[in-house]
This record gives structure tokens, C-alpha cells and sequence, in this order.
């Protein structure tokens, strides 16, 4: 099965307005016939803002622990990771290797926010 992401009719007209695109663009963003950053914006604020509802559920989220590193890791899939570094308190957001976002003296809420965010933005690549 192909993956795509359902919302309304209103929705896709806020999507049209607000990226300045016309609705094949948003149509292959929804319907991942498109992988341009145009795209994965339409996606990511499709789930995260619209309510958006996909059609395959995300991978499995794992976990790893380097002590010696004094680090936790949750790989979204092979391209995402939040590595969270207890030497400092930050967190990194990794995106096929490059970091995307840091993050700093998050509490447990922050952390857990951020955590479904870049589950958000795992599955809208």
C-alpha cells in the first residue's frame, strides 16, 4: 500500500494558502509522488497542524543507551534520530546524519513534546 496522508477539503485550501501552491502540488505531497522540501513542509503541517491522518502506522520507535557516551538515542526509522546527551541536557535532532534542530534544558514535558514532533516529522519524509 502506497502512503498517504488523509485531511479535509478545507484543510488542503489552507495548505494551497498558506505554501502558495497549486492543488496538484498538495496532491503529491499528500500522496508522496513528490519529495521536495515544499512537499515535506505540506505533510509535516498536514499531521502536526491539520489533523491530518495517515494510512500505515509509524515504525517502531528504539531506544539505545551509550553510557560511555553518556547518551539516549530514539531512531525513528533508519533517516531520524533524538539523541538526547546527559553530559549537557540538550537534545539533537538528526535528519539522514545531519543535525536539524538543538535544543536545550528541556524538562520531561518539553522532551516528550519534542519527541512526537520528530515522530510527526519522521513520518511526514
Amino acid at each position: 500500500m502506497e502512503k498517504k496522508i488523509f485531511v479535509s477539503e478545507k484543510a488542503k485550501a489552507h495548505l494551497r494558502k498558506v505554501f502558495k501552491c497549486t492543488n496538484p502540488m498538495v496532491w503529491k505531497a499528500l500522496n508522496f509522488k513528490s519529495d521536495s522540501d515544499l512537499a515535506r513542509k505540506i505533510r509535516f503541517t498536514a499531521l502536526q497542524q491539520l489533523g491530518g491522518v495517515a494510512n500505515w502506522k509509524p515504525e517502531e520507535v528504539e531506544t539505545t543507551h551509550e553510557e560511555a557516551a553518556r547518551t539516549m538515542t530514539l531512531h525513528f526509522g533508519k533517516r531520524v534520530q533524538l539523541v538526547y546527551d546527559r553530559k549537557d541536557g540538550s537534545s539533537h535532532v538528526f535528519v539522514d546524519g545531519l543535525e536539524r534542530r538543538c535544543e536545550q534544558g528541556l524538562g520531561i514535558p518539553e522532551f516528550m513534546a519534542l519527541t512526537d514532533e520528530v515522530e510527526q516529522m519522521a513520518m511526514s519524509l
